[in-house]
């Protein structure tokens, strides 16, 4: 719970000042390239999570890695994640700016879950209905699950749309448990 309160409290500060200079995406990008790199690299992540290393060292290795890939904006917001010691929530920052850039932009994300590959078509109906009911652009991230057997299964937020065979098939089970035969 701290770690989202901490994350939370950084990006609504970074997300402030991307409103105010109107780069929340141009943000939102470098703070997901940040994330990448140290994600991609355990080095690195060991590197900026030790908790003996100075500061001063860590933004030193900010400027040669991302000096000019990233705004002064951003840089100076590493530089302070660093000064306050708070490089562990580094993601989680991430993760909450992007839900409030979402939110701002009016775009809700989804998961959609299907047994097969879906066409190009089926995604974007999906996506029209979805974005019909809910009064939002709908970002999907795409996944395969053979165990559905068929079907799809969406999650939009905490809501669960499951029209997959496999849940289905278990409400079939279930239902066949409770009928009594006399």
């Amino acid at each position: 719970m701290l770690n989202k309160s901490v994350a939370r409290r950084y990006a609504e500060a970074l997300f402030a000042i991307a409103q105010d200079n109107n780069k929340v995406d141009e943000l939102q990008g470098e703070l997901e390239l940040v994330v990448q790199a140290i994600n991609a690299h355990e080095e690195l992540k060991a590197y900026m999570l030790h908790p003996l290393i100075p500061p001063k060292d860590k933004k030193d290795v900010i400027v040669k890695l991302f000096g000019d890939k990233i705004s002064e904006v951003t840089k100076k917001f590493l530089f302070l994640v660093s000064d306050k010691r708070r490089e562990a929530y580094i993601e989680a920052m991430y993760e909450e700016y992007k839900a409030m850039a979402n939110e701002f932009k009016n775009v809700l994300h989804a998961d959609l879950v299907s047994a097969k590959k879906l066409e190009e078509s089926d995604i974007s109906m999906l996506r029209e209905r979805l974005a019909t009911a809910t009064g939002k652009s709908i970002d999907f991230n795409v996944s395969i699950d053979p165990s559905l057997i068929g079907g799809i299964r969406v999650r939009v937020g905490d809501r669960i749309i499951d029209a997959s065979i496999k849940k289905k098939l278990e409400m079939l089970k279930d239902n066949l448990r409770k009928v009594k035969i006399s």
